[in-house]
């Protein structure tokens, strides 16, 4: 079979925006560990306001704990959406959602790598891949969110406009064996901003995981329940 090359020119071009991939990763030097590690990279394809390293975080997070339910505040460009997407339906061992509250923006945009033309495809396909278009803030977000916590073990990642609101609002419906994460650690949030909600409800930092996402510049900051 010869494949159709018009295919390949067919529709919106999708981007290569400079911010995202920087030439001097590619072209004219070898590519070492160290550029693993900077943030704001592309994955398969699309944005993603992540560095590489934390796709292995999420994979050993994930086999570590065994999350029954995902959930994402900040879908943007959509590439860690994706692969969160492609781990539920590939195991159809977990849920997954993703929030967003205004998809044309990065989502839908192809030029700047928006992958949400595919995480749709996924979803409509897979029962365990959802994407909403939602403040995270309103009643229908958090009580939809709420009564599947109550149901499956869970992961919370706080990646959306207000990261410090996301962890307040959310943090407190957290069970043993469930866990919520930031990111942009020390640059979008700090400590003070969630200390109140960490003290209220014993929040602490996750153990050693802490420690590998410092080590590779992830700046995701994972927590969990208190003993």
């Amino acid at each position: 079979m010869i494949y159709n090359k018009a295919l390949l020119e067919a529709g919106e071009d999708h981007g290569s925006h400079p911010g995202i991939v920087a030439e001097e990763l590619h072209e004219n030097r070898t590519i070492t560990g160290a550029d693993l590690c900077f943030v704001n990279r592309r994955f398969m394809g699309a944005g993603m306001s992540q560095n590489y390293v934390a796709i292995y975080f999420f994979e050993y997070y994930q086999a570590a704990h065994k999350f029954e339910y995902v959930v994402e505040f900040g879908s943007q460009k959509g590439a860690l959406s994706t692969y969160w997407a492609n781990a539920a339906g590939i195991s159809e061992k977990f849920f997954f959602d993703t929030f967003e509250i205004d998809k044309k923006q990065d989502w839908y945009n192809r030029p700047v790598e928006g992958a949400g033309h595919w995480f749709d495809r996924l979803a409509h396909f897979s029962p365990y891949i959802n994407s909403y278009e939602q403040d995270v803030f309103a009643d229908v977000t958090f009580d939809h969110v709420k009564g599947n916590v109550e149901q499956f073990k869970t992961f919370i990642f706080c990646d959306g406009g207000d990261k410090a609101a996301e962890f307040n609002l959310y943090a407190p419906l957290l069970k043993p064996g469930d866990r919520i994460a930031v990111h942009d650690w020390g640059h979008e949030i700090y400590q003070s901003d969630i200390q109140a909600t960490c003290d209220e409800w014993n929040i602490v930092p996750d153990d050693h995981w802490v420690e590998a996402n410092e080590s590779f510049g992830t700046l995701i900051m994972p927590f969990r329940l208190g003993e």
